[in-house]
């Protein structure tokens, strides 16, 4: 049983700052992953907004918006093809809540 335990545990959250943590400002960017529209629509709760915000093209985009851990997340794909997830941007409920 530690065998199986011990490889989980080397792959646990790294202390340093990189793509996929969620931080309360700025964007969070997928690496070497792709998560469709089709298969948020399908699998995550959540509503839909209808702008994004100003640092992404309206034009290219859409979002959806996710409550959790007392935080907004606003989920960025792009109209194009299997209109791939570009972007995580979260913001703390106190902040004005999604000024865009």
């Amino acid at each position: 049983m530690t065998a199986l335990i011990a490889p989980l545990l080397l792959t646990g959250a790294a202390s340093a700052s990189g793509p996929g943590e969620n931080h309360a400002t700025g964007n969070n960017f997928l690496a070497n992953s792709v998560l469709t529209y089709e298969v948020f629509e399908a699998s995550i709760e959540h509503v839909d907004l209808e702008g994004c915000p100003v640092d992404f093209d309206a034009d290219a985009n859409f979002c959806r918006m996710t409550l959790a851990s007392d935080l907004a997340h606003v989920f960025v794909f792009s109209y194009d093809g299997a209109q791939p997830l570009l972007a995580v941007k979260s913001y703390e409920l106190t902040d004005g809540f999604l000024p865009f």
